[in-house]
């Protein structure tokens, strides 16, 4: 039973399909839907570029530059701690010397 069907809707198919005038149609349906989906890819790329252009400086330019900054800040203030680190241990090397002595 499913044999018959099947048979029988390949041989019908066949018979549409090797139409010309099917076959162009279909090419042209597909053709016509390659070349929308294109226009419609190459209309959101430049509204999506456009976009990120415009809101681009508040969310890609200006975090880089605040980065610089803070990694700057950050190297000062490592440098101004172990500075003052460097400064503490000698004070307390000062210290302890004179501690001996005046006892």
């Amino acid at each position: 039973m499913l044999d018959k069907i099947e048979k029988t809707i390949t041989e019908k198919s066949e018979k549409i399909m090797t139409n010309e005038k099917v076959e162009s149609f279909v090419n042209n349906l597909g053709g016509m839907v390659c070349f929308i989906g294109a226009v419609v890819f190459g209309i959101m790329f430049i509204v999506g570029g456009a976009s990120l252009i415009k809101t681009g400086k508040n969310y890609v330019v200006k975090p880089a530059k605040e980065e610089k900054h803070e990694a700057e800040a950050s190297a000062e203030s490592t440098e101004e701690a172990a500075s003052a680190e460097s400064a503490e241990p000698a004070a307390t090397e000062e210290a302890k010397p004179a501690e001996p002595s005046a006892e």
